[in-house]
């Protein structure tokens, strides 16, 4: 397996091939849906990220459980072309990867169809507590706290990092927080950054506006949340600040792998030093660019920074020259 340098990045969670079909339509129970395109990659929420990460030039690993099967070859071919350490993803002998199947539609939005596989049998005995100690970063995919030994897998590799000092962020998933609110909960105080959407915020706390949500948040334990708002950006609360970064204008053509690379973005920009402000924005466009191309590709370096270019030089992004000029001298 390719290990391109200790990872200082280390995401837990899923990875499968992903299998993504574009249809013109959903069709009713017992239709059809004709794919005009069908996409094959390696995917995953943790998986996503991690790609994304290392393709923006930070040394990232992964930690998840493939089967011993062409699938599986597959994907961690195409993580190393990406650069990403896959040394410690381990390999089941009996059961095969993990698959998803991707229905996209002209609006972009996706529905999913997944078999988790070895996903769920990651052995928690089989960390490397050295290479998470040697981190400065461990985030934690939610879908890796659904199920056992997984689940077990991932409280151990959080209890390690927070041991050791290490930045620990969560991006939830619906399924976990409708199915474990009361473990989430318990995590909070161990998370430094929260990924939430709307509706996971919904799910976790009722308020009347999502301020309010946020802050009661901040009552359980968590010092900093980044929400994921799509079309309209993300809100970050942090220290008593709570700021509005607005989103970047682009077509949506296949939102699968957005909120991961919206969650790599913000990782890149703290894990580089910059401010509140411009780790939000650089988390918008990581979202923005995955959203418009088909596949969810996870954008890199060499996206992000004519991107972020041609908006520099935009009158409607004067207000925010500072945070630009601030992501693209740490990238440049």
């Amino acid at each position: 397996m390719c290990k391109p340098g200790r990872p200082k990045v280390i995401a837990l969670g899923d990875i499968n091939l992903d299998m993504i079909a574009h249809i013109p339509c959903y069709p009713q129970p017992g239709g059809d849906g004709i794919a005009r395109t069908l996409l094959t990659r390696s995917g995953g929420s943790a998986t996503n990220t991690a790609r994304a990460l290392a393709r923006c030039g930070i040394a990232t690993g992964l930690i998840s459980r493939a089967g011993n099967d062409v699938f599986a070859r597959e994907c961690l071919a195409e993580l190393c072309m990406a650069g990403v350490d896959v040394s410690l993803v381990q390999r089941d002998p009996i059961v095969p990867s993990g698959m998803m199947f991707i229905v996209v539609t002209p609006d972009g939005q996706r529905t999913m169809f997944g078999y988790r596989g070895a996903n769920a049998r990651t052995d928690p005995e089989a960390l490397d507590p050295d290479a998470i100690r040697a981190a400065r970063w461990l985030h934690i995919s939610g879908y890796a706290l659904l199920e056992s030994p997984q689940a077990e897998a991932a409280l151990r590799a959080l209890s390690i990092a927070h041991d050791a000092g290490l930045a620990i962020s969560l991006d939830l998933g619906l399924e976990i927080v409708l199915r474990k609110p009361d473990l989430v909960r318990t995590l909070f105080p161990y998370v430094d950054v929260l990924f939430p959407n709307e509706d996971e915020l919904g799910a976790l706390v009722k308020a009347d506006s999502l301020k309010k949500a946020l802050l009661r948040l901040h009552q359980i334990g968590l010092s900093t949340i980044a929400l994921k708002l799509g079309a309209r950006g993300c809100m970050l609360s942090e220290g008593g600040e709570v700021l509005h970064i607005p989103a970047f204008s682009i077509v949506a053509v296949d939102s699968t792998g957005a909120g991961d690379a919206f969650a790599a973005g913000f990782i890149a920009g703290r894990f580089c030093g910059l401010s509140l402000r411009a780790c939000g924005l650089w988390a918008n466009a990581m979202g923005a660019l995955a959203a418009s191309v088909e596949g969810g590709e996870s954008p890199g370096r060499s996206d992000i920074l004519p991107f972020l270019r041609e908006r520099a030089c935009c009158l409607q992004w004067r207000d925010w020259q500072s945070e630009l000029d601030e992501i693209l001298a740490t990238l440049e």
